[in-house]
């Protein structure tokens, strides 16, 4: 497959993260843990440095399984074909970084994917039982080459072997990224053969499978009348614009003024298919281990400079960005941390997500779920007071602000006095009480107005 990008448009497709991402509880999220590839990691990690000597180890397959192909000839081939290209594909510094070093890392990859396609064990005892490790290192935003680097060392590899001449590239990444669901937000039926020529790098191509095929619209274009309400009182009142606050508040608050929370039970459903109607928010499904945080805050961070980068090139918003205001775009990634920093602010309002479905908590605790979503939330690089979300966001705002919501009170009673059989007991209890004491006051009454 040739390159289809111009070379103008892959310049500083590969950013280095500012470190304030990078420092603290992000740490884990951004940084790889075993293995580096391209120029922005190498050497300044003792943990990936181990991984250098096992390459090499790797390498030596990558070599055995073409016969008589010299490490000198894809070194030259990198270098006359690639190198220059590649270079330019990085925005920080990539001094030190050689034509062998990215041959090595471009065949690393390559024989990494061959393995896995031919179900091959990895010789390499430190390979293999950090495989899991390397696959997530090999998803973060600034460890990445260039995909034409990639495709360039695949076809000569199939030019000597006995591959199948048919098979793509592109087809081996998605079968290591996306094995027995592990990538459960991509969706893999519909990719769009035009955005494989387009593909810049590994992350690159998962966020296409996410984002390309995850969007739907998810502002409430139709507008809030009532919420359901049965005396057509709630949501008759007015608020201005300007007085409607950017955000919303917590799960558990929203809880107490009778929203509802639901798990989006339709198959149809994305990942980013969130609705608000009649008091009713419905969230997809959403399991949260240390994997699905390290994808997601990394795709977070892709989904902002693709936005960032779309918006100062061309002033025009691709099809997954939003542009409620001019110079504006905020991708589908970004509203979805945008909602979930919004909705979490403690382990409350984890519990709430938790009993109704939509969270599936596999850390430590819940407190470790809401400072996740927290930290992530500091780390935006566009402005997001205008996202996917800002609509359904007004009309949970006009449903929380309407003092005269009979069904808000009703809510707020039932919560307070329904919320198991023992307060329904003794508020029942307390209307016996109230009434066997109002019919004696009145019994007493008529007794003395007779006399």
């Amino acid at each position: 497959m040739a390159i289809s990008i111009p070379i103008t448009e892959m310049a500083n497709t590969i950013i280095r993260l500012p470190i304030y991402m990078r420092e603290g509880n992000n740490k884990g999220l951004f940084e790889p843990r075993v293995i580096s590839i391209g120029p922005y990691h190498r050497g300044h990690e003792i943990s990936t440095l181990n991984m250098e000597a096992h390459k090499e180890k790797v390498l030596e397959g990558f070599f055995q399984r073409q016969g008589n192909v010299s490490r000198e000839d894809y070194i030259a081939d990198v270098k006359t074909n690639c190198f220059q290209q590649a270079r330019r594909c990085y925005s920080g510094n990539t001094d030190g970084y050689t034509p062998e070093m990215l041959m090595l890392d471009g065949c690393f990859i390559i024989e990494l994917l061959l393995r896995w396609n031919k179900k091959e064990d990895v010789h390499d005892n430190y390979v293999r039982v950090m495989s899991n490790s390397i696959y997530y290192d090999l998803l973060m935003v600034d460890n990445q080459i260039p995909f034409f680097v990639l495709t360039r060392i695949f076809d000569k590899v199939k030019r000597h072997t006995n591959e199948n001449p048919d098979t793509r590239l592109v087809d081996l990444v998605i079968d290591f990224f996306n094995h027995k669901g592990q990538f459960s937000w991509a969706n893999l039926d519909q990719l769009d053969s035009s955005n494989v020529c387009q593909v810049r790098h590994l992350l690159d191509l998962q966020y296409r499978l996410v984002v390309g095929n995850n969007t739907r619209n998810n502002n409430n274009e139709e507008p809030m009348l009532n919420n359901g309400c049965p005396f057509s009182l709630c949501g008759n009142i007015r608020h201005s614009p300007r007085s409607m606050p950017l955000g919303i508040p917590g799960a558990n608050e929203l809880q107490d003024y009778g929203v509802r929370f639901n798990m989006n039970k339709n198959k149809q459903a994305k990942m980013f298919d969130v609705t608000f109607k009649r008091k009713t928010m419905r969230i997809p499904h959403f399991k949260i281990n240390f994997g699905s945080k390290i994808l997601l805050a990394n795709l977070f961070a892709y989904d902002q400079i693709i936005c960032h980068r779309s918006n100062q090139t061309t002033n025009q918003p691709t099809r997954n960005q939003t542009t409620d205001q001019p110079g504006n775009n905020v991708g589908p990634v970004t509203s979805y941390v945008v909602l979930m920093n919004a909705l979490i602010n403690d382990r409350e309002d984890v519990v709430v997500l938790q009993r109704e479905g939509i969270l599936d908590n596999l850390l430590s605790n819940e407190e470790e779920v809401a400072s996740f979503f927290d930290n992530l939330g500091r780390c935006t690089l566009v402005d997001v007071s205008k996202h996917h979300y800002t609509s359904m966001f007004n009309d949970v705002n006009k449903y929380w602000k309407n003092k005269l919501s009979c069904c808000r009170y009703f809510a707020i009673f039932s919560m307070k006095h329904c919320k198991n059989p023992w307060t329904c007991l003794s508020l029942l209890g307390a209307i016996l009480l109230l009434l066997i004491s109002s019919t004696s006051m009145i019994f007493a009454i008529l007794k003395y107005a007779r006399k």
